[in-house]
């Protein structure tokens, strides 16, 4: 084989090169948008386990005692757990109904929470509260009952006869 041909076939032309480059780029692009809705789909999933759990444990609380959980000191317009540093925010089940009560963490915003409501035990409502709104996946495919206050907001559980 020539010498001069075995030099100028060797390695890749600036056009191939382009085209590797493009091509990774555009599987990265794919990854970081996948990553992102998967971390949005964990972070409703837990939400929802989270509300879930503390549901049951309401409905233990109630069948055992009559009546819902309700609050003895005043909550912010009847709603607490605002500051979710302070456990539990809905009284009474704690050791007893459930071991401890889910909390979202420290890093996200006061406006964004899980919210208890009963101000007389007779009826209550449970709720994931986002105050800049609910994303497209906590509006589309959410099972659970919107807050008749809150409906852009929040969602969760509520008694039967629960008007808002």
């Amino acid at each position: 084989m020539d010498a001069q041909k075995l030099l100028t076939s060797r390695g890749f032309t600036i056009v191939e090169l382009l085209i590797v480059i493009v091509v990774i780029g555009i599987l990265a692009g794919i990854t970081v948008v996948s990553y992102n809705g998967i971390q949005e789909r964990a972070k409703f999933a837990t939400a929802k386990s989270d509300l879930a759990a503390i549901n049951k444990a309401i409905l233990m609380f109630y069948g055992e005692n009559g009546y819902y959980p309700f609050p003895t000191t005043s909550c912010t317009n009847g709603w607490c757990g605002w500051d979710q540093s302070v456990n539990p925010f809905v009284p009474g089940l704690v050791p007893k109904y459930i071991s401890k009560l889910p909390q979202l963490p420290n890093t996200y915003a006061n406006g964004d929470t899980y919210l208890y409501k009963s101000t007389d035990g007779a009826r209550y409502q449970l709720m994931r509260y986002k105050s800049d709104g609910l994303n497209a996946l906590e509006r589309t495919d959410n099972p659970m009952i919107g807050s008749p206050s809150f409906t852009t907001t929040g969602w969760g559980y509520a008694s039967d006869g629960w008007s808002g």
